[in-house]
């Protein structure tokens, strides 16, 4: 009686789902990680324990959210979205895991035909991993683990959702855009992080690709029955092939050009309500609207 008491009251709170979560996606993480920025430690270093302990905050925060909004039946929904390959049609299936490949080659190819570029896509790094199968293997747990299965139960998991029973996808594909961006600030301050993957991304350039691709992920997400397993799947796609492969310089704008006409067809041709033919969004287990 008194747990639900508690959760009554939380759940009578103005917008208390969206500030809760963000208490533990940004408040957990930026808080953890502050201490690695604030005492010069290697994020892969020193300042591991820092590094991984702040990354859970999507993840924490959409289990506990699920609960506190939607009861039990909100960490079953997170379980079998997880686990049911059955949300997934073949042809978005395949999408999920050749959107990203084919979006670097045409990144490069459209480089090499209107700039200086000379190479479409560089795959040495893909090249030396593969001769060094352990090494392939590691790497391939620790991007699936640092980024794509903590962070999309937070931020499509739970946070998408709630902004889905607010506003329209094009909306909240942008608010999950932003937010999903702005966690990633501290990142361009703590020490090696960036640099241990080989990536050293520009601030503006970097939120501009987020919040131009968290549109094409509600998308996906829409088409898939809400599916986690999906949307796990294009993200761990989306940072195998930035980090396996390289593009040259001049294809930055490019890319950040083609993001944009991907989502300008996208609303072109499903609308901006639910990037759906059926204009139908589907839904979590019990959906409250709030103001």
């Amino acid at each position: 009686m008194a747990e639900s008491s508690v959760l009554h009251r939380i759940r009578a709170l103005p917008a208390s789902d969206l500030w809760g979560y963000l208490l533990f996606s940004h408040g957990w993480t930026w808080a953890w990680w502050a201490v690695n920025i604030v005492g010069g430690f290697e994020a892969f270093g020193a300042g591991l324990p820092f590094t991984i302990i702040g990354g859970a905050g999507p993840f924490l925060g959409g289990v506990v959210m699920s609960y506190v909004t939607y009861g039990r039946a909100g960490v079953s929904d997170l379980w079998n979205r997880l686990t049911e390959i059955r949300r997934i049609s073949l042809r978005w299936g395949v999408l999920a895991i050749a959107f990203f490949p084919l979006l670097a080659v045409l990144t490069g190819t459209i480089a090499v035909l209107t700039t200086d570029a000379t190479f479409v896509l560089g795959v040495g790094e893909l090249r030396s991993l593969l001769a060094d199968p352990s090494a392939f293997v590691v790497t391939l747990l620790t991007l699936l683990v640092v980024g794509p299965l903590p962070e999309e139960i937070g931020w499509r998991g739970f946070l998408l959702d709630r902004c889905q029973n607010r506003w329209s996808a094009l909306t909240s594909g942008f608010t999950v855009g932003l937010v999903w961006a702005a966690w990633h600030a501290p990142l361009f301050l703590m020490p090696g992080y960036f640099a241990a993957f080989d990536f050293e991304p520009s601030p503006g350039p970097f939120a501009a690709n987020v919040l131009l691709i968290s549109v094409v992920y509600t998308w996906v997400y829409n088409n898939t029955d809400r599916s986690l397993l999906a949307l796990i799947g294009f993200h761990f796609m989306e940072n195998f092939v930035g980090q396996m492969t390289s593009l040259p310089r001049p294809a930055e704008p490019i890319g950040i050009g083609l993001r944009f006409l991907l989502v300008l067809g996208i609303v072109v041709w499903f609308g901006t309500q639910t990037f759906r033919r059926d204009s139908t969004v589907p839904l979590p287990p019990s959906s409250r609207r709030s103001p």
